[in-house]
């Protein structure tokens, strides 16, 4: 069995939506963007602009679901990212 806590570097570049799927069943998954100049773009469907958020340079968006029963699945997508300019790393920590 996973650990409860895992943190995964993912590249990124502008030009290609990246699927990030949950390692293990968890309820907590966060992003950290260490860029001090670019944003990175967040959807929950890759193809639809109106999914789409903003974290901005050095910035962290936590998605927390609250209800057991309702977790992010193992091997699920749970969400699309790309840089809005230029190619780095984020890093993504997923909680059980």
């Amino acid at each position: 069995m996973p650990g409860p806590f895992e943190i995964r570097s993912v590249t990124l570049d502008p030009v290609t939506w990246t699927a990030v799927a949950a390692p293990f069943d968890c309820s907590n998954i966060s992003i950290r963007n260490p860029s001090v100049s670019a944003s990175v773009l967040i959807r929950t469907d890759q193809n639809d602009p109106h999914t789409e958020d903003t974290i901005g340079p050095m910035a962290q968006q936590a998605i927390a679901v609250p209800f057991h029963r309702y977790r992010f699945l193992a091997g699920s997508t749970a969400f699309y990212l790309r840089t809005a300019a230029g190619t780095g790393p984020v890093s993504v920590m997923f909680l059980s």
